[in-house]
C-alpha cells in the first residue's frame, strides 16, 4: 500500500506526535474514560433483569433465522460491541453483518461463597469484578491485568496471568457457561452436563459457536496483601534455570512473572498472598497508584540489587492484579517514553492509560499499516523445554527489550489448543496437561530503531510463527495474528470446533474462527515487497563480496 502525502498539519503531528499526546490525547481521553465510567454505573443493569435480557437477545436471534430462511438476512450474526473498544489491536468491519444488542449483559449475578463461584454477564469488566469481590475476602482464582477485558471475551479466547501455572488459562476457572446457540434456545453449558463437548470446544472459540450471556467462574479466598519477592539476575543461564525450577516445583509460588531487561539481565517474581500482620516490617506499596512508576520500571530497578539480590514488599491485591495497567503491559514505554519520568508522573500521571477507543478510532489507515511493518506486537507460548532457543531467535532476530514472561498449565481436552503431539488425534476422554512459557513482545526491531525502514517485520514474525506452531505452542490471538488460514488451523485444532458448529447450528450463521481474529488489513499484502528488499540485501553483500576479492589498485 502506497503511503498518500500528507498535508502540513498531519505532518506537523508526526513530528510533534508526544506533544499532541501530552497536550490533548491523554486529557481528553482520560476525561472520556471518566465519562465511561459513569455512564456505566448510572446505566448499571439490575442482576433480576438477567432472564429478561436473555429472552431479548433469543427473540434477536429468532428473528434472524427466519429472515434468514426468507433470504432477507443481512450478512452473518455477531454481536454490536464496537471494535474500537476491545484490547485487540484490530478493529473489525462489522457494517454488512446483523448486530445483537449486548451492551446492557453486565452485570454481576452474585456471588456464591458456599460453591466458590460468582456468576456475571460476559461484558462485566475485569475491573468491575476486581471492585466488587474487593473487600468481600475473595478474588478470581484467575485474574487479567487488564481492567477493560471483559470476562466474556478473555474466557472465549484466552486470558492468562501469573497464577495460570497453577489454575491454567481464564478457560480453565469456568464452571458453567450460559448460552444462546444460532438456533435461539438457551443452553447452560456444564463440564459433565448434557453439553459436556460443547463445554470442551467453547474455549477459544471466540463466539462462533453461540451468544454468549451468562458465566460461572471460580473464587478463591484471599488476604488483603500479596507479599512479593524479585531476584535479581544478570546472567541469563541462571534466570532460566530459576523460572524452570520455580514452574516445575512440587510447590510453586500462587504468582509467578518474568521480566527480562536485555539479553543476560532479568527479574524473577514471585508472589503469596499474604496478611499484612504477618509481615509488619515489609513496606507496602500500592503499585497501581497513577504516581508510582510504571511496574515494570519498578521491576526493572530490581537490577540495581546486583546478581542474586533480592527485595520483598507487600502490594494491595486489588493494587497487584491491575499492576500492568496503566503502562498497558509494557507497550506506553514505546508509546510515550516520558511516560515513566517523575515530572510526567506527577504532572501526568493521571491520565494513564490511554483511552483505548479514542486511540483506534482515531488511527488512520497508514497509521495501522506503519504499526505492522515497523512495529512487533505479539504474544505467544511454547514448551517450557524450548524456551530457551525461542529467546534466542527473539533476540537475534528483533532485539527488543523488556520481554514479559508468564509460565502457564496448559489442559488438553481435546479443544481447540492441544499439547504437542495430540493435534488432529481424536481425544480419548484423557485430560493431559503441558507447562508453557508464555512471551509478550512489545515495541520496535532494533534495525528500525537504528533507521532501517526496510526491515521485513511482517516476514520475521511469520518466522517466528512458524517456530511456534513447529513446537507446539500458539499465539494469543489479541495480537496480529499473520497467519493464513491454514497455518492458523494447523496451531489450534478445529476438529471438535467444526463438531460443535454443526450440532448447535452455527455453521452459516456465524463467522469463523480465523474470520474474526486476523487482521483487518490484510498484512499477506506485504510479503512480496519485502522480499525484494531481502532481495536487494543479497545482491549487494554479493556485491560487496566480489569487490572483497578483486585485487587492489593502490
Amino acid at each position: 500500500m502506497a503511503e498518500r502525502s500528507k498535508n502540513a498539519i498531519e505532518r506537523w503531528v508526526d513530528e510533534h506526535r508526544e506533544l499532541v499526546l501530552l497536550t490533548a490525547v491523554l486529557p481528553i481521553g482520560r476525561l472520556l474514560s471518566l465519562r465511561d465510567q459513569w455512564v456505566r454505573h448510572r446505566t448499571a443493569p439490575a442482576p433480576d433483569g438477567h432472564d429478561a435480557r436473555v429472552a431479548r437477545i433469543q427473540d434477536e436471534v429468532r428473528r434472524y433465522r427466519a429472515a434468514q430462511a426468507d433470504g432477507k438476512a443481512n450478512g452473518l450474526l455477531r454481536t454490536d460491541r464496537r471494535g474500537a473498544v476491545s484490547l485487540n489491536t484490530r478493529i473489525a468491519d462489522k457494517s454488512g453483518d446483523t448486530r445483537i444488542h449486548v451492551g446492557d449483559m453486565r452485570a454481576i449475578l452474585g456471588l456464591d461463597e458456599e460453591r466458590g463461584v460468582v456468576r456475571v454477564e460476559p461484558m462485566v469488566t475485569t475491573g468491575e469484578l476486581i471492585d466488587y469481590l474487593d473487600g468481600t475476602g475473595f478474588h478470581l482464582e484467575t485474574a487479567i491485568e487488564m481492567r477493560g477485558a471483559t470476562l466474556g471475551g478473555l474466557c472465549l479466547a484466552i486470558g492468562m496471568t501469573t497464577h495460570s501455572h497453577v489454575s491454567g488459562l481464564q478457560h480453565d476457572i469456568v464452571e458453567a457457561w450460559e448460552l444462546v446457540t444460532a438456533n435461539g434456545e438457551r443452553i447452560r453449558v456444564t463440564r459433565d452436563g448434557e453439553h459436556a463437548d460443547l463445554f470442551r470446544a467453547l474455549p477459544w472459540s471466540h463466539g462462533t459457536l453461540g451468544l454468549l450471556v451468562g458465566l460461572e467462574l471460580r473464587v478463591v479466598r484471599t488476604p488483603t496483601h500479596v507479599r512479593l519477592r524479585y531476584r535479581s539476575f544478570h546472567d541469563r543461564e541462571a534466570y532460566l534455570a530459576a523460572h524452570t525450577e520455580r514452574l516445575t516445583c512440587s510447590e510453586p509460588p500462587w504468582y509467578l512473572e518474568g521480566q527480562i531487561f536485555a539479553h543476560d539481565r532479568a527479574v524473577l517474581i514471585e508472589g503469596e498472598p499474604c496478611d499484612p500482620s504477618t509481615a509488619p516490617d515489609l513496606p507496602v506499596v500500592d503499585v497501581a497508584h497513577w504516581s508510582q512508576p510504571f511496574f515494570f520500571k519498578h521491576v526493572e530497578s530490581m537490577l540495581d540489587l546486583g546478581p542474586g539480590g533480592e527485595h520483598e514488599e507487600l502490594v494491595p491485591i486489588a493494587s497487584y492484579l491491575l499492576r500492568h495497567e496503566r503502562s498497558m503491559c509494557m507497550t506506553m514505554g514505546q508509546i510515550l517514553p516520558t511516560a515513566n519520568a517523575p515530572w510526567f508522573r506527577r504532572l501526568f500521571g493521571w491520565t494513564m492509560p490511554p483511552h483505548m477507543p479514542l486511540l483506534k478510532s482515531s488511527r488512520p489507515d497508514e497509521e495501522r499499516e506503519r504499526g505492522m511493518r515497523r512495529q512487533v506486537y505479539q504474544d505467544f507460548a511454547v514448551p517450557v523445554e524450548h524456551f530457551a532457543s525461542v529467546l534466542d531467535q527473539v533476540h537475534d532476530t528483533f532485539d527488543i527489550y523488556p520481554l514479559l514472561i508468564y509460565p502457564c498449565l496448559v489442559r488438553d481436552q481435546g479443544g481447540m489448543v492441544r499439547v504437542p503431539g495430540q493435534h488432529g488425534v481424536p481425544w480419548d476422554g484423557k485430560v493431559r496437561t503441558a507447562r508453557m512459557l508464555n512471551m509478550g513482545i512489545y515495541g520496535e526491531p532494533k534495525a528500525i530503531r537504528e533507521g532501517d525502514l526496510q526491515y521485513p517485520t511482517v516476514t520475521r514474525v511469520r518466522q517466528l510463527e512458524a517456530r511456534v506452531r513447529e513446537l507446539g505452542g500458539f499465539l494469543h490471538t489479541y495480537v496480529d495474528v499473520f497467519s493464513t488460514r491454514e497455518e492458523f488451523e494447523a496451531m489450534f485444532d478445529h476438529t471438535l470446533w467444526r463438531a460443535m458448529r454443526t450440532r448447535y447450528g452455527a455453521e452459516g450463521v456465524m463467522p469463523g474462527i480465523y474470520d474474526k481474529v486476523r487482521p483487518e488489513l490484510d498484512p499477506l499484502q506485504f510479503l512480496v515487497e519485502e522480499a525484494e528488499w531481502a532481495k536487494g540485501e543479497a545482491l549487494l553483500g554479493d556485491a560487496e563480496s566480489r569487490a572483497g576479492e578483486l585485487p587492489s589498485t593502490a
